[in-house]
C-alpha cells in the first residue's frame, strides 16, 4: 500500500487508476482536488493490486472522499485494509467515508471487531434520469407547472446559454457570491469548490454551459462523463436565487443537453430532502440513498 501525499505530481497515475477502475459518478481527478479542504490534505492511496483509494488526511481524522477505484464487491476488503493501516497511526481516530446503502451493508457485515461503524451522519438521495424516455416538451398535466414556469422565464427575459470557459470569470465568481448569500438552507456553503473549478477553467469537465437573463450569467452548470459507462453525471449546477424559476430552468439546460448528446441517462447528483423533493418534479426513473458515515477504532 502507497500514500501519494502530493496528489499533483500523482495526477497521471490517479488519472489511470480512474480510467481503469472508476464507475461511480465522483470517481474524477480534477474534481478530487477542486473540491480538497484546507483542513485536510488530499492523499492518493494505491494498493498492491492497482487499485485505489482517493482519501484525505487531517489532524486526527481521515476521509475517503469516494467510493473505492475498485470493483463493488472488493469494497469492504479495500476499505478495511486501508483503515487497519491508518489507524495503526495513534493521532487517526475516525475515518469518514459515503457509500451506497447496499455497499455500506456489506462493509458492516465484514468489519473486524476492532473497528466500529458510527451511526449515519446525513443521507443524500440522487435520481436517475432516463433521458431516452424524457421529452423537453414536458407534455401533458403531470409537467404543466414546469412548462408554464419556464415559458414565463422565457417571456420575461432573453435566455441565452454559452459556453462556461467563454465567460468571463470574474462574472462567474459574482454567481457563487450571491449564491453563498441568498441560499436559505443550513448546509454548509462549501463555495471554495465552485471558486477552484472556475479558476481552472472547467478542466476535466466534459461540458460547462452559462445560463444569462438579459446577458448577464446568474448560473451555469457543470459535469462530466461517469468512467467506464455511457452515462453522465450532472455534478455542478449552481446559481443566484434572481429569479424564482432559474433553478428549474438551469435544471431542465442539463436534462435537455445531456439528451442533445445522446446520453441514455443522466446522474443527477445527490442531496438532502428539499433537493430530493425539486428533483422529483421532473419524473425520474429511479434514485439511490447515498450515506455519509464514519468509522472507528475500538
Amino acid at each position: 500500500m502507497k500514500f501519494f501525499r502530493n496528489t499533483k505530481k500523482a495526477a497521471d497515475l490517479i488519472r489511470q487508476t480512474i480510467q481503469t477502475y472508476g464507475a461511480t459518478p465522483e470517481h474524477n481527478y480534477e474534481w478530487y482536488e477542486y473540491t480538497s479542504e484546507s483542513a485536510k490534505k488530499n492523499v492518493f492511496v494505491l494498493m498492491e493490486n492497482g487499485m485505489g483509494l482517493l482519501t484525505r488526511e487531517g489532524r486526527n481524522t481521515c476521509s475517503i472522499f469516494v467510493e473505492p477505484l475498485a470493483p463493488r464487491e472488493l469494497y469492504p476488503k479495500i476499505i478495511i485494509a486501508y483503515a487497519k493501516r491508518v489507524f495503526k497511526n495513534s493521532n487517526i481516530k475516525k475515518i469518514a467515508l459515503e457509500l451506497r446503502a447496499e455497499d455500506r451493508q456489506s462493509l458492516f457485515a465484514a468489519l473486524p471487531k476492532n473497528i466500529r461503524a458510527c451511526r449515519t451522519n446525513y443521507t443524500m438521495t440522487a435520481p436517475i434520469m432516463n433521458l431516452k424516455q424524457f421529452d423537453p416538451l414536458l407534455p401533458g398535466k403531470r409537467f404543466k407547472h414546469i412548462r408554464q414556469a419556464k415559458h414565463k422565464l422565457e417571456r420575461e427575459y432573453a435566455i441565452t446559454v454559452r459556453d462556461a470557459k467563454k465567460e468571463k470569470k470574474e462574472d462567474l465568481l459574482a454567481i457563487i457570491e450571491r449564491w453563498r448569500k441568498n441560499r436559505r438552507t443550513k448546509d454548509k456553503a462549501w463555495f471554495q469548490r465552485y471558486n477552484a473549478l472556475i479558476e481552472g477553467g472547467f478542466e476535466g469537465m466534459t461540458s460547462a454551459r452559462a445560463i444569462s437573463l438579459d446577458g448577464t450569467p446568474h448560473g451555469f452548470n457543470a459535469g462530466w462523463n461517469i468512467p467506464n459507462s455511457t452515462w453522465y453525471y450532472g455534478g455542478v449546477g449552481i446559481h443566484d436565487y434572481s429569479h424564482p424559476d432559474i433553478g428549474l430552468m438551469l435544471y431542465l439546460e442539463d436534462l435537455e443537453w445531456a439528451k442533445r448528446q445522446e446520453y441514455p441517462y443522466i446522474d443527477a447528483g445527490g442531496g438532502e430532502s428539499a433537493l430530493s423533493k425539486f428533483k422529483s418534479q421532473f419524473g425520474p426513473e429511479s434514485w439511490y440513498e447515498v450515506h455519509v458515515f464514519s468509522i472507528t477504532k475500538v
